[in-house]
């Protein structure tokens, strides 16, 4: 089971009025989100490391950075593609007028609008 909605969840959530029906369908979308996701997320942390470790290295191959970062660049795809696909399922869940109640992030990067902040502090 997946535990509570973080706090900038929380912030729009609680101003939308939710049924519990849809609360209930927004934390299964979001928790399948997190599962599905899981995996990909885990190698993400990895690779980054590990491009952090190549740059770091002064006779490290170009190429296997080069390399390194395109691995991090179609897992970070992957993640922002299953990303739009949760902001697809849960407009499906909202009303017209619950969708005019979003902040203007939710119409920024899907997938990103539930976790603002979420590279920042990333090193490489």
């Amino acid at each position: 089971m997946v535990g509570p909605p973080h706090p900038p969840m929380m912030d729009w959530a609680g101003q939308l009025n939710l049924t519990p029906e849809q609360s209930a369908k927004i934390r299964e979308l979001r928790g399948a989100y997190l599962r599905d996701t899981m995996a990909w997320r885990n190698e993400l942390v990895i690779k980054r490391f590990d491009l952090r470790d190549l740059l770091r290295n002064p006779d490290s191959d170009p190429n296997a950075i080069l390399a390194k970062q395109k691995e991090l660049s179609e897992l970070e795809a992957k993640i922002q593609e299953r990303g739009l696909l949760l902001h697809l399922q849960m407009r499906q869940v909202l009303t017209p007028e619950q969708m005019k109640l979003l902040p203007p992030q939710w119409e920024g990067v899907p997938g990103r609008a539930m976790r603002p902040g979420l590279r920042r502090g990333r090193e490489y």
